[in-house]
């Protein structure tokens, strides 16, 4: 997001943008609307989307202790946030490094069935929620966090692709 805005301000700094640039510019500008609408309902529903995702979790038996399960349920509330925030600003570089840090916290395949159980109920969950284009914008996120964290990209969220 930032390099695109810049280099618009930068070509302002020594002519007025002509026709094209301003097209791109209000392009640039309509899209980041878009996606801040998508923050922000992310943000206002992020309860609704995390308790249907914890009450079908509850309806399942796993075999990792219940605080472990709560650790792996917030590591997916975190995950939600840095992909709506990397979305936002349009730079998935951040994502990649945020995740990078999480898998080193998250660590062992022991919770492989649980991140990938999570997944899917976030996929399921947000599908309720957000509208396709919606979904689709936030998809190539959730794939990198999926892959990252459970090791390969849910169906779901392949079938978005």
């Amino acid at each position: 997001m930032q390099s695109n805005f810049e280099d618009y301000l930068r070509a302002a700094e020594d002519h007025y943008l002509q026709t094209p640039e301003m097209n791109g510019f209000k392009q640039q500008v309509d899209a980041l609307q878009d996606r801040l609408a998508l923050y922000e309902t992310l943000r206002d529903q992020e309860l609704i989307i995390f308790q249907a995702i914890a009450d079908q979790l509850n309806k399942e038996t796993f075999s990792n202790s219940q605080s472990d399960q709560e650790k792996v349920f917030t590591h997916w509330m975190s995950v939600l946030r840095y992909s709506a925030m990397a979305m936002l600003t349009d730079q998935p570089q951040t994502l990649t490094i945020q995740l990078s840090w999480l898998k080193d916290v998250v660590g062992d395949s022991e919770f492989t069935a649980l991140h990938q159980k999570i997944s899917e109920l976030l996929h399921a969950s947000l599908s309720s929620v957000l509208s396709e284009s919606q979904l689709a914008s936030l998809e190539p996120f959730l794939t990198e966090a999926n892959r990252t964290l459970v090791g390969q990209s849910s169906p779901e969220l392949a079938m978005l692709s």
